[in-house]
């Protein structure tokens, strides 16, 4: 099995989910001084999202082997594949329900999901 997928779609999703959740807030929330800056919020972020990502991705990398081995097709297993990760992601904000719970969930699911979309899938 090849799992060059799983560990790019992982990674990506790490490093494009604080960028979207910065833009999101920017496009949305009316007063500048409220955010913090990028640069000081990114490598927190980096971290926990490492941490919290952990049980979804085990789960995926378990859904990625029973897809290589039930020979999906491709098509159907990458949206099996994105869907699994974006309701991880949703279900770890349900988890979690802090005051940015929303904006997080929003954020990394358009990341999980650009992501899904921008890699090759090879099961085997």
């Amino acid at each position: 099995m090849n799992y060059s997928f799983l560990f790019k779609h992982w990674g990506t999703t790490l490093l494009l989910g604080p960028l979207a959740s910065q833009i999101i807030n920017r496009l949305f929330i009316l007063n500048p001084h409220q955010l913090v800056s990028l640069f000081e919020f990114y490598p927190i972020s980096l971290l926990f999202s490492l941490i919290l990502s952990t049980p979804t991705y085990i789960i995926y990398g378990l859904v990625y082997y029973q897809l290589g081995i039930h020979q999906v097709k491709t098509r159907d297993s990458k949206v099996i594949l994105i869907m699994a990760s974006t309701l991880g992601v949703i279900l770890t904000t349900v988890i979690l329900n802090g005051s940015m719970s929303e904006d997080i969930a929003l954020s990394y699911s358009v990341s999980t999901i650009i992501a899904g979309l921008s890699f090759k899938l090879k099961l085997t």
